[in-house]
């Protein structure tokens, strides 16, 4: 053709590649929840299954070895879909010193079970280690699948469902206190096959008070769930910019303390005055701020939940507080466990091997910890908080207005999580540990997204 007519043929210019911009813009149109992605989905419906269903009480029908709860049997779904799908994980950082930490207490937890192998065979506790390794074992998986599958930008979004579904949980609390009706227990577990409601539910404790359960086995643990929960919507309302939002999660911060002095234990004042330091040592000047909206929400708390704001305080009256039962059994326990300890200090009797209804129920996860796995173990799980922290603090003091306050919310419901391993049995709660995880794997996500931008200004600079 260019020969017959001395015109050359007009040929398109090649699509330029996309830039950085385009690729950055893509990438936000594509976040949770907008994406089309299954695996960010599948994460979300864990967490609300964390707050809404009492799924330690369900065990599936599965003939299986070890028991087929309700978390385990959605966790394998997750994990087919992470092996089978597109986690688009970071290639640097993949493996963090979290990850090593939580690698290594697991392995620490595993052989003192294998070292004491036989003992415990002896002693009919080794069905109970093996119980308690599967769902040391769920934990572990669990924090690895969060870290990969949830972006940096989405972190935000996946904490205000999160706050949602606290809330959710926090009013079904009140309404137990109020007028005896758990609606975990009496409507959401008889829909699932292997429900078995928990002993306890609906009476009065010795010292009479009313048994809250919310969707766990033990009020205590409802108790730290929702303290673990309430950084998250503080942080929310010091960061909100209009005045909409600021009555939302004012009203979020009231539901989540009625919640937390529903279930009446002493302890329950203990969470919200960590949460507070934590903020007050990060935020003075915005928590200087909250003063007067504090008096307001102390008032409109008492109307919430009336009476349990004033029995929290006179179990903590020194003539009463160290007269309960519970206090003085925890003193005791000290010089009970000290031959166990003693007897294997490196690396305990083997872990969850310690039967607490057939010896001692201690009711403190690092007593629990010094006998199963001893002093190694108490180290290594000690690492998984200083680790995180260490990982989230820079976040947490930087000014970064989308990413400091989800840091800051996560420094602090990592202090409640270490203050709560003294008043229970922290790993025994499947509902705090998957909380305690999903901190740790945002921790880890801020702290890998950091590390990158470092290295890409350093690139640059030298460029």
């Amino acid at each position: 053709m260019e020969a017959a007519t001395g015109v050359r043929p007009y040929v398109g210019r090649p699509a330029a590649a996309p830039s950085y911009v385009e690729k950055a813009a893509a990438a936000r149109a594509a976040d949770w929840p907008r994406t089309t992605r299954l695996l960010p989905w599948l994460l979300f419906g864990f967490l609300a299954m964390i707050w809404v269903i009492p799924f330690d009480s369900v065990l599936l029908p599965a003939g299986l070895p070890v028991n087929l709860t309700l978390d385990r049997a959605f966790l394998m779904v997750l994990t087919i879909a992470w092996v089978l799908g597109d986690t688009e994980p970071a290639r640097e950082h993949r493996f963090s010193r979290i990850h090593w930490a939580f690698g290594i207490f697991a392995a620490i937890a595993i052989t003192s079970v294998l070292a004491n192998s036989e003992a415990l065979v002896r002693v009919g506790d080794i069905e109970l280690a093996i119980k308690q390794m599967a769902l040391l074992c769920s934990y572990v998986i669990f924090f690895a699948l969060a870290a990969s599958i949830i972006r940096a930008a989405e972190v935000s979004k996946m904490i205000t469902g999160l706050i949602g579904f606290a809330c959710v949980t926090a009013l079904a609390v009140i309404v137990e206190y109020r007028f005896g009706i758990n609606v975990f227990h009496e409507y959401i577990g008889p829909l699932f096959p292997g429900y078995v409601r928990p002993p306890g539910i609906g009476e009065v404790d010795s010292i009479g008070r009313k048994q809250i359960f919310g969707p766990t086995v033990q009020p205590l643990a409802t108790s730290v769930m929702l303290a673990m929960a309430l950084p998250f919507a503080l942080a929310w309302l010091l960061k909100a910019t209009e005045r909409r939002q600021r009555i939302f999660y004012s009203i979020a911060v009231v539901i989540l303390i009625g919640g937390i002095l529903a279930t009446q234990k002493k302890t329950s004042a203990i969470g919200p005055l960590v949460v507070i330091a934590v903020f007050v040592a990060y935020r003075p000047r915005a928590m200087a701020r909250l003063l007067p909206l504090a008096l307001v929400l102390l008032v409109v708390t008492h109307f919430t939940a009336p009476g349990a704001l004033g029995g929290v305080i006179d179990q903590l009256a020194p003539h009463k507080a160290t007269q309960v039962n519970s206090t003085q059994d925890r003193v005791g326990d000290y010089e009970a466990i000290e031959p166990d300890v003693a007897s294997r200090p490196l690396i305990g009797r083997g872990y969850g091997s310690y039967d607490q209804v057939k010896h001692r129920i201690l009711d403190n996860q690092y007593l629990t910890l010094a006998i199963g796995v001893g002093f190694l173990g108490i180290v290594a799980y000690l690492s998984i908080f200083v680790l995180s922290l260490t990982a989230a603090h820079p976040v947490a003091r930087s000014g970064d207005p989308d990413r400091a306050p989800p840091a800051l919310a996560v420094v602090a419901g990592l202090a409640v999580a270490l203050v709560g391993g003294a008043i229970l049995d922290f790993l025994s709660f499947p509902q705090l540990s998957y909380l305690l995880c999903m901190m740790a794997a945002i921790a880890f996500i801020f702290d890998r997204e950091r590390r990158g931008k470092g290295k890409g200004k350093g690139k640059g600079a030298g460029a």
